[in-house]
């Protein structure tokens, strides 16, 4: 690339992109636009507590929907200058450089098109993996939860049933067992069976079972 394509480069790079439209990725995009940097976000929609029916724990904005968290934290990047995109990234790599020295990247989208940027804010969060049985996906943010923090609330003094999934699963049961006297462990056949937090959940009266 010659001085005069670099330098034409380094005039239309945006300042920064957010790749993740979510809480975290709006957030970082408010702050930034906020001290006058062009911000891009690109979003594909698909955030993880979409099946949620409210978010909690968030002060002041407890049981909001998600989608409208989300809109409303749109409004705001927009409010200051931010850009969103509906779209994926699909690479992000290293571009040369300003004449100066300082650092580029080429995002390029799912459309084919590529964004040139300063800097790179990535956000893109989590993904659930749940268990293969069937018929749990379907009820999945609704009457299958998985934090006790974000959802125990909401099912408190109910009967809960803790599906073993990993070596924590003990202690996850434990923590739902705060929240209800009727609660069953269920083991699915895992060998996590001997550990002192399972003693702790016999002496608080769960019961278990085999798969």
């Amino acid at each position: 690339m010659d001085g005069l394509s670099r330098a034409r480069a380094a005039r239309t790079a945006v300042d920064a992109v957010v790749i993740g439209g979510g809480a975290a990725g709006l957030n970082g995009a408010l702050m930034l636009a906020r001290s006058r940097r062009s911000v891009l976000v690109i979003d594909s929609g698909t955030p993880r507590n979409a099946p949620a029916e409210g978010v909690h724990g968030l002060l002041s904005r407890e049981g909001v929907p998600p989608a409208e968290l989300l809109r409303t934290g749109r409004e705001e990047v927009r409010s200051y200058g931010g850009r969103i995109v509906a779209d994926e990234v699909t690479s992000a790599a290293p571009a040369a450089p300003s004449p100066e020295g300082d650092p580029r990247f080429t995002v390029t989208l799912a459309d084919g098109s590529t964004v040139h940027t300063r800097r790179l804010l990535v956000a893109t969060g989590l993904r659930d993996q749940l268990p293969d049985v069937p018929g749990l996906a379907r009820h999945w943010g609704h009457s299958v939860v998985h934090c006790p923090y974000c959802h125990g609330w909401e099912v408190r003094d109910e009967p809960i049933g803790v599906l073993a999934v990993g070596p924590t699963s003990v202690h996850h049961a434990l923590l739902f067992r705060q929240l209800t006297a009727d609660l069953v462990y269920f083991t699915r056949g895992t060998t996590w069976t001997r550990t002192p937090e399972l003693v702790s959940l016999r002496a608080a009266s769960a019961s278990w079972t085999p798969p």
